[in-house]
């Protein structure tokens, strides 16, 4: 890290981790590195929480692996969820026309994947290879139109491409339809399409608000573009090495790859700077 303006003991700190390609391994593992230093960190009175594009289902498993105990950020921003009471304790829902909502979904394709997350549920026109791959990466399944309620609020809608290009161009023609969202890429072929006014960030904010810590020091580390707002949140932004290199653009600092346990290396620099400013 090369911002070191820390003037504060562990136990006003809040260290916020994106996951995928942040605090997770290629292998969508937490490393025993990265887990015994976060363990470390809260047994010290730090406070650590997860913010994630991700849904429950996909989040819980880490959750429960590393004793998180206070509410995490989901969808993105969209959802903020406690998993000590197993309830949601806010959400910003997208509303969609049903004209608008069947343009969507007629983009879905070989090429293409429109997943609508409703209710914890993901459902999808067509579970094709893209699909596949996510439910796979993400330990999660989705179901079928046919399933889903009538319904036209959804928690999120995610676009996943064969290239950033086809991305961008269902981008362009999403931003042409009458609907009134926010939009932001949590991988090079993931796109995000959530309420307006939606964000990492955003939610960072209510969350601090929530568990009344606005006066903590407050750490922030990701990797991709839906990550921006949550630097420019935290006091501190920092970017794994393998960032995107936007992001390592606004972020405060810059850590190791996340293969080399980068949310271990961090609580590891900052106990060492806690130290050399004296706090106990």
């Amino acid at each position: 890290m090369e911002k070191s303006m820390i003037k504060t003991s562990i136990q006003k700190i809040l260290l916020v981790s994106d996951l995928d390609g942040t605090l997770l391994n290629k292998n969508k593992k937490i490393s025993e590195e990265n887990e015994r230093a976060i363990k470390e960190f809260m047994r010290m009175g730090g406070l650590f929480t997860i913010a994630t594009g991700r849904m429950e289902d996909g989040v819980v498993p880490f959750l429960h692996q590393l004793g998180v105990n206070i509410p995490v950020v989901l969808y993105n921003g969209t959802k903020i969820y406690c998993p000590i009471k197993k309830e949601v304790l806010y959400e910003k829902k997208l509303t969609v026309k049903p004209e608008t909502l069947e343009k969507i979904i007629s983009i879905h394709g070989e090429d293409v994947a429109i997943l609508l997350y409703q209710d914890s549920q993901i459902y999808t026109p067509d579970r094709n290879h893209l699909v596949l791959k996510h439910e796979t990466l993400e330990g999660v399944k989705c179901k079928g139109l046919s399933e889903r309620q009538v319904r036209d609020s959804f928690t999120k809608i995610l676009v996943m491409a064969v290239t950033n290009e086809r991305a961008k161009e269902v981008e362009k023609m999403i931003r042409q339809m009458d609907l009134a969202c926010d939009m932001v890429y949590s991988e090079e072929t993931y796109l995000e399409i959530l309420a307006p006014e939606v964000s990492k960030g955003a939610a960072l904010s209510v969350l601090k608000e929530m568990l009344e810590i606005e006066d903590y020091y407050t750490i922030a580390v990701g990797d991709q573009l839906n990550d921006v707002s949550l630097m420019k949140a935290a006091d501190l932004g920092i970017a794994v090495g393998n960032a995107h290199g936007d992001l390592k653009k606004v972020a405060d600092a810059v850590t190791v790859h996340h293969e080399e346990h980068a949310i271990a290396a961090i609580i590891k620099e900052l106990d060492v700077l806690v130290k050399a400013e004296g706090i106990a």
